[in-house]
């Protein structure tokens, strides 16, 4: 018994050094983690107020406006609206010439601390750019909870039982944080978005679709060439607005009887725009089997892996995509490989991170929707680099298909 109290006195001086400092190290990454929060907040609320902007029919209503937030929100602390065509000295250069979206920095004025954010809007069918300053001071309600955490765990050094219950307050603290902060992410990468896309999708799509359409059933073959590309960039926006909407809803599934055959007519329909004048060959192999799932998904998430590889094996003088639909493992085995150049080791660490792309043009959304589809039919995707080159996806879903 002797030894055992022997044991005991050091193992609780142990208990009462180390928890104390678990419980403070604990509290001060909280004040890290909801530091960076208080820029996401802030980010959030710049794209809330620039979405309003978009809203506004007449230049004029912006003092209106500015009066208002001024009056209403303690985190505005001013707006002001320059024209895109006429800008003033202060505006980045970055932003006037079109190699930015946006432009976020912190600047000083009468001793408090600023968050300034410039970014473009539409207002009026006039292209401006908006300098928004926000008060940091207003964010600042998000760390105040770290600090006072801090000085909990201080004095949570006075006993083994305080220590305990504040480290596992600490670490309930922690994980609400990371979700909160996953939360702002989200929402602030979702405004940002939103912003970017109403500039430059909001009132030219519509009038340039439509025009160039009505243009092209009366003109000639000589200028049915020259609007080509409009039609085209104005199918690419529509494609953009689509990914959005099918990222950010859950999608809606509508089982019913398909055929492979009928899968991979689909898949070599629309993938012929791809391949047109192109080297690369686009290969499907299937059983003559039927299951039941939904097929606009599935369709979906088919070729935006098939968009991907031909993409990935373009400039290949060679390059080859080869779908092969199977029964296997008690449902549907789709293997899609290509002889491409491979994953990278960064983008394998962020294979299915929404809004990251390597491609000049893209959201970044195709494989973020493509897993989301197959998970919403119960099924899994992998993507894997091939031992002989190229990347091998390998899907599966528990469709029971029957021949």
């Amino acid at each position: 018994m002797t030894g055992r109290s022997a044991l005991l006195g050091p193992l609780l001086a142990l208990l009462a050094a180390v928890l104390p400092l678990a419980v403070l190290t604990g509290a001060i990454r909280t004040v890290r983690t909801l530091e960076q929060q208080k820029e996401e907040f802030l980010r959030s609320r710049a794209a809330a107020i620039a979405a309003w902007l978009e809203t506004l029919e007449d230049p004029e209503q912006i003092a209106g406006i500015r009066e208002r937030l001024l009056e209403e929100d303690h985190a505005v602390l001013d707006i002001a609206v320059f024209p895109l065509d006429k800008p003033a000295p202060e505006v980045p250069d970055e932003l006037v010439r079109g190699r930015a979206l946006f432009q976020v920095s912190r600047i000083e004025q009468e001793g408090e601390p600023v968050f300034r954010v410039w970014l473009p809007c539409h207002i009026g069918g006039g292209v401006y750019l908006a300098r928004l300053d926000l008060a940091e001071e207003v964010a600042d309600s998000l760390i105040r909870p770290a600090r006072e955490n801090v000085w909990l765990a201080s004095a949570g050094s006075l006993g083994l039982i305080a220590l305990a219950l504040g480290l596992s307050w600490s670490a309930r603290r922690a994980a609400r944080a990371e979700r909160r902060q996953a939360e702002l992410e989200h929402l602030a990468r979702l405004g940002e978005l939103s912003a970017v896309l109403a500039h430059e999708i909001r009132n030219p799509l519509g009038t340039i679709k439509g025009f160039a359409q009505l243009l092209s059933e009366k003109a000639d073959a000589r200028q049915r060439e020259l609007l080509e590309p409009i039609l085209n960039e104005t199918t690419r926006l529509e494609d953009l607005v689509r990914d959005l909407l099918l990222y950010g809803r859950p999608p809606q599934v509508s089982p019913r009887p398909v055929s492979v055959a009928q899968l991979a007519t689909t898949i070599e329909r629309h993938a012929a725009r791809w391949l047109e004048g192109g080297p690369v060959r686009l290969i499907v192999e299937g059983e003559p089997l039927e299951l039941t799932t939904d097929p606009d998904l599935l369709e979906r998430a088919l070729l935006n892996l098939v968009q991907n590889a031909v993409e990935a094996v373009a400039e290949q003088p060679d390059g080859q995509v080869r779908v092969r639909i199977s029964a296997g493992r008690g449902g549907l085995s789709i293997t899609l490989s290509d002889n491409g150049p491979g994953l990278s080791e960064q983008m394998q660490r962020h294979l299915f991170e929404p809004f990251r792309t390597t491609k000049a043009s893209g959201t970044g959304l195709g494989l973020a929707i493509t897993r989301k589809l197959v998970a919403s039919l119960g099924g899994t995707l992998e993507l894997d680099n091939r031992p002989e080159g190229g990347v091998e996806a390998r899907l599966w879903l528990p469709a029971a298909p029957r021949k």
